[in-house]
């Protein structure tokens, strides 16, 4: 039996109503609306224990009500699936706008620019919606980056020693394009109880190129965030399970297998929730391997809670009509869970019925999109992996 771990919550007090690592690798699963899978049985025990809450951080002032502030029109982001581009028009001028990055060089060359990171305070108030704005561009030379990259920007939630996979909370996943800019728009409204006081903002991208290489020179980067004023039915408490993190896929042996990279995590829910949504993000890398996983092979991907499993397979068959387009390479081959150039939105699995008030347990579990399981019996260098993200929404 493998030991179980304590997810880390963030207790949210409202005051409003509620990769690629190598070339040709590395992403976006296709957006959906909330999947419920049909609930099998599972056999595996685990024992249960409890866990303490962090606390809020101190620059965020929760004696006293956000102020109110003139509703602004929404964004149809709903609209804008599945590519999420920019909108040419300006933004509506009731919103708050926050900059973590502006035209910020990411490369790798005498510094290591791979990942970045700015403090960023946000704006209190009551919030419709958030939006999340992910712009790439080709640095001062014109030269971007020849490959499709992975890349996240993540938010600092806890900085103890004993924080590991919950350290960082994922806000989004998306994949470079091959030498051609992008610029893509996302709803993170969910995550909107996390975005206040002064926060540190991370944006990683897994390049390998720097000033002078034959292959590009990296990007600049762009991420804004912009709070539209209004009411909105949010989460009150977000359970941060991991953060981005890798996971090898196709090593049956015990000691290498998914479930040997993944203990379970135990966590709380109060008496009276409404509904629990986990918002998964997953991108598969590495080709060459067996049926050449795990960039080029359907994955289904278990959450499996309590006594239930909820699977989902993001594989992503329609990367031939990203806008972001033309680009070089393969850019319009299908993927699993992702397409150059385009943001990685990932899956929300409406979990409610498979949890309870009190103690839960959840684990996790990668398949070939078949069910069975992946054994990589031809590896090349770069073994077959994903990059998984997993936070739990919790409503009252």
């Amino acid at each position: 039996m493998r030991q179980l771990i304590f997810v880390t919550t963030m207790a949210l007090i409202m005051a409003c109503s509620s990769s690629s690592s190598g070339p040709e690798s590395d992403t976006t699963a296709p957006p959906s609306d909330t999947v419920a899978e049909v609930s099998v049985s599972i056999d595996e025990g685990v024992a249960t224990d409890s866990f303490t809450e962090p606390d809020l951080p101190s620059e965020v002032d929760t004696s006293t009500p956000p102020p109110v502030l003139p509703p602004a029109e929404p964004y149809n982001f709903t609209g804008a699936r599945p590519w999420f581009t920019c909108p040419t028009e300006a933004i509506v001028p009731e919103t708050i706008q926050v900059t973590a990055f502006d035209s910020v060089d990411q490369n790798f060359g005498g510094d290591n620019l791979r990942e970045v990171t700015a403090e960023v305070s946000f704006p209190e108030g009551q919030w419709a919606q958030v939006g999340m704005w992910v712009q790439l561009e080709c640095p001062q030379s014109g030269l971007c980056d020849h490959w499709d990259r992975s890349a996240s920007v993540q938010m600092l939630l806890d900085d103890s020693e004993e924080a590991g996979h919950t350290k960082f909370i994922e806000l989004a996943r998306h994949i470079t394009p091959y030498r051609v800019e992008m610029c893509q728009y996302i709803d993170i409204t969910e995550l909107a109880p996390l975005l206040k006081g002064t926060r540190t903002i991370s944006s990683w991208i897994d390049t390998w190129v720097g000033p002078g290489h034959a292959q590009g020179e990296g990007w600049r980067v762009t991420v804004k965030f912009i709070f539209y004023p209004g009411s909105e039915e949010l989460p009150s408490e977000i359970i941060n399970v991991w953060g981005r993190r890798r996971i090898t896929v196709g090593e049956i042996e015990p000691d290498a297998s998914v479930g040997a990279q993944t203990d379970p995590v135990q966590f709380n829910l109060p008496e009276d929730f409404s509904k629990v949504v986990a918002h998964l993000i997953t991108t598969g890398h590495s080709f060459g391997n067996t049926y050449n996983c795990a960039e080029f092979c359907e994955m289904r991907q278990d959450v499996l809670v309590n006594e239930s499993v909820f699977s989902v397979n993001p594989w992503r068959n329609d990367c031939a009509s990203n806008p972001v387009s033309p680009q070089y390479g393969t850019w319009e081959y299908p993927r699993n869970g992702w397409c150059p150039g385009a943001i990685s939105v990932g899956n929300r699995i409406d979990i409610t019925e498979g949890v309870h008030g009190g103690s839960n347990v959840l684990d996790f579990d990668i398949l070939l999109g078949n069910g069975t399981v992946y054994d990589n019996t031809s590896p090349v260098d770069q073994l077959p992996h994903e990059w998984v993200s997993l936070k739990l929404y919790v409503y009252e």
